[in-house]
């Protein structure tokens, strides 16, 4: 394993999405992103629906990630999210029927609790896809 690298995986229910060695690793949290550099101090992230940013060779690569948690370590780290996709993977029309069926829903007084906060979770993701294809599509 090269010194100035870590090994990362990006795992989702349907598979590997990711594996490589990579100079950093950037993933967003509640409260933010956290940069991750080979000899990261060992940690473990919430993970919220955003932007993944992958430095290989110099050059970044970005991907969507929705909600999970990494795991993080010196030499690995290990990124499990309910879905991951490269920005050209994205479906910004699905994205953008899945903002407003859920928008609606908070909107809808006859929303449960339960209703209400998946609705809220639907928000979140749909606006980070529509977000990282706008910015990233041409990019992958």
């Amino acid at each position: 394993m090269p010194e100035n690298t870590l090994y990362v995986e990006i795992v989702t229910p349907y598979g590997m999405f990711y594996a490589g060695q990579v100079e950093m690793v950037v993933v967003t949290c509640k409260d933010g992103e956290i940069g991750i550099l080979p000899g990261h101090t060992s940690l473990v992230a919430a993970l919220v629906p955003g932007e993944v940013r992958i430095k290989v060779d110099g050059e970044w690569h970005y991907a969507l990630a929705t909600n999970g948690y990494a795991e993080i370590g010196s030499e690995l780290t290990i990124i499990v999210v309910s879905a991951a996709e490269w920005p050209d993977q994205i479906d910004t029309a699905r994205a953008e029927r899945a903002l407003a069926r859920a928008e609606a829903r908070l909107k809808d007084p006859s929303t449960t609790p339960q209703e209400f906060n998946r609705s809220t979770h639907s928000v979140q993701r749909a606006r980070a896809r529509l977000k990282v294809a706008a910015q990233h599509a041409s990019d992958s």
